[in-house]
């Protein structure tokens, strides 16, 4: 059959193929902009809340300790120890480990909020008394205020320099 016989030209011809629906892949660029924010900010999350349990668990260990030492009514010397000890969780060895007499009542005082142990004099005659001394209540208290705010002090500290 010829096309001018054919009354009706338009029946011939097909139906419109409509446009399919856009896929999902590949998303635009906000999307992966907004991806790497998100991941970047669950990280730091979880770098920020497993660095503070760690300090945490370090801090709830030593006070555990002064508990201990405190119930078992230890000596000035062995509380000292202990306060050696901690610096050295937060401080580098070398930094630290030399420290004694008049130089570690300094760094004492250096990182704390207030005086402890009264005054050097007493520090170094309770430190260096051929008999042990007992510890007071107080040092125990005074210590373990030192423990705690610690990493605070060691912050601002940063922070002046």
């Amino acid at each position: 059959m010829s096309p001018l016989a054919n009354p009706d030209p338009l029946a011939q011809l097909n139906d419109i193929i409509g446009p399919t629906s856009p896929n999902w892949f590949p998303p635009a660029p906000l999307y992966w902009a907004l991806l790497l924010l998100i991941m970047a900010l669950f990280f730091g999350t979880y770098y920020f809340v497993k660095q503070y349990k760690k300090q945490q668990k370090v801090q709830q260990s030593l006070l555990i300790n002064l508990h201990q030492l405190a119930h078992n009514k230890a000596d000035f010397i062995v509380l000292n120890q202990l306060l050696k000890a901690c610096a050295l969780r937060y401080f580098p060895r070398d930094e630290v480990a030399s420290l004694h007499g008049e130089q570690w009542f300094d760094f004492l005082q250096k990182y704390s909020r207030q005086t402890i142990f009264k005054n050097k004099q007493n520090f170094m005659q309770r430190l260096y008394h051929v008999t042990p001394q007992a510890c007071h209540e107080t040092d125990f208290m005074e210590a373990k205020k030192w423990i705690m705010a610690l990493p605070k002090q060691i912050k601002k500290a940063q922070q002046d320099v």
